[in-house]
């Protein structure tokens, strides 16, 4: 949960993803996700909370890549995924638009 001045603003989380997943490329792997109130975009409070989020799953899970999956056109979706170091993986198109999968790594991250 993502918290300012006691109010629930945001959530961040971790799913391990089944491997008959409807989107193959997160199948198997676990998927970061967050979502933000309107009043919290751009006060970099999702970078906060994934950071932090990300050193938490690094020291649980070492060596264990995460992948995040976002549209192309949201492109502070996409800021924040290059704020948090993920690297590119593939493109596709689904719901009617195109997806970008990114992946990260603690010693990527790190190193």
């Amino acid at each position: 949960m993502i918290d300012l001045d006691g109010a629930m603003v945001g959530i961040v989380q971790f799913e391990r993803r089944d491997v008959d997943y409807e989107v193959r490329q997160a199948a198997g792997h676990v998927d970061l996700g967050y979502l933000l109130l309107p009043e919290a975009w751009g006060r970099r409070y999702a970078t906060e909370a994934c950071e932090a989020a990300l050193s938490w799953f690094a020291g649980a899970l070492p060596g264990e890549a995460v992948v995040l999956i976002t549209q192309t056109a949201n492109v502070p979706s996409m800021r924040l995924a290059g704020r948090l170091g993920f690297v590119e993986v593939e493109r596709f198109e689904a719901y009617n638009a195109e997806q970008w999968v990114g992946t990260w790594t603690p010693a990527a991250a790190t190193g």
